[in-house]
């Protein structure tokens, strides 16, 4: 099989994207190892029996299940913007917890429509999950703090909006909501998508095929007796 000779710009053209393309697909592979850890740190941490106090340090407590007591700062809540299957407009209600040693833990108690956010007063006892706080991603907006809409849990931030000095993990309430009482807790499940494998074989894909169409494209037609 003979080829003619390309062109230079299509040459430079096929190469820049080969190489993009193969970096996406190898970019993926990276997340694909960095998220099957992560599911595996998951599931061991579920696995575990539930921590019946908090200690001084968490380091090494993310997903664990937790019980805190503690009494909440109703007045300091926040709410997080986020929208719940079946539920009209509301938000996630982020509300930090005194604990009954003097620390403070911020917990999310669940989601409220708009202006059903009831508040929790007196000693409290929450079941939940104990989780790294929210990031913020490339397209997520900034947080208002002056209008109190929060997209990702900014812990420097919220610890300078509300005043106190707050743990590094933030604890998602877990249980059944009540009838009418909003917020409603999570259901506690963790649940983390996996498509990374399948985005790497498309980079890949796509990247061979534009070289196997650039091999036909040049390539000389056979000569026919």
């Amino acid at each position: 099989m003979r080829f003619r000779k390309p062109e230079l710009i299509p040459v430079l053209f096929i190469l820049c994207a080969t190489a993009l393309l193969s970096a996406l697909g190898a970019w993926q592979l990276v997340r694909l190892g960095w998220k099957e850890t992560l599911i595996n740190t998951v599931s061991a941490a579920q696995s575990m029996p539930q921590l019946e106090k908090l200690p001084e340090s968490l380091d090494g407590l993310a997903y664990r299940s937790a019980v805190v007591r503690g009494t909440f700062a109703n007045d300091k809540a926040l709410r997080l913007v986020g929208r719940k299957k079946d539920m009209r407009a509301g938000f996630f209600v982020l509300t930090p917890l005194v604990l009954e040693d003097g620390r403070a833990i911020l917990v999310n108690r669940g989601y409220a429509e708009e202006g059903h956010e009831n508040p929790a007063a007196g000693r409290q006892e929450i079941h939940g999950v104990l989780r790294p706080p929210r990031e913020k991603r490339p397209f997520t907006p900034d947080n208002d703090v002056q209008k109190n809409l929060w997209f990702y849990e900014d812990m420097a931030a919220i610890s300078a909006t509300t005043g106190l000095t707050l743990l590094p993990l933030v604890v998602e309430a877990t249980g059944k909501g009540k009838k009418n009482l909003q917020p409603i807790p999570s259901d506690g499940k963790i649940t983390l998508r996996n498509d990374h494998l399948g985005y790497a074989v498309t980079w890949f894909s796509l990247a061979l095929i534009g070289l196997i169409m650039f091999g036909f494209y040049y390539r000389e037609p056979q000569n026919k007796a």
